[in-house]
């Protein structure tokens, strides 16, 4: 599969999410602190991210996330909106390299690079 067919380096797309109670850190153990915790900051970025890919490959394939690096600089309270933006910054065989950005109403909470690869998912299941 040449994702370079199906990609195109700069396309990006936006989600939108409301904070959960289970997305907060109070919730994972934190008490006290009932913002997004940065594990579901990253969970939001590689959802929107991997959206890119769900509608353009084949049924028996499926992007798999292999590195992320991201800052998570800013805090969204529960109950408030965010927005993830990811953009394609690399394309690398089945490899695809994204910038990804989230934003609660007012300013950027995070950011960083997102790295997913393209798997056969009968290739891939027989390896557990």
């Amino acid at each position: 599969m040449d994702l370079n067919n199906i990609l195109k380096i700069g396309e990006s797309i936006s989600r939108e999410y409301t904070v959960k109670e289970e997305d907060t850190a109070d919730f994972l153990g934190n008490k006290g602190i009932t913002v997004l915790s940065t594990s579901a900051m990253i969970f939001y970025m590689e959802l929107t991210a991997s959206s890119i890919v769900f509608e353009k490959i084949r049924e028996n394939y499926r992007p798999v996330g292999s590195r992320i690096d991201v800052k998570h600089i800013n805090p969204a309270p529960q109950g408030s909106k965010i927005r993830v933006k990811a953009t394609v910054k690399a394309i690398d065989g089945r490899k695809v390299t994204y910038d990804v950005e989230a934003f609660n109403e007012e300013t950027k909470i995070g950011y960083g690079e997102y790295d997913l690869h393209i798997v056969d998912l009968n290739e891939f299941k027989n390896k557990f």
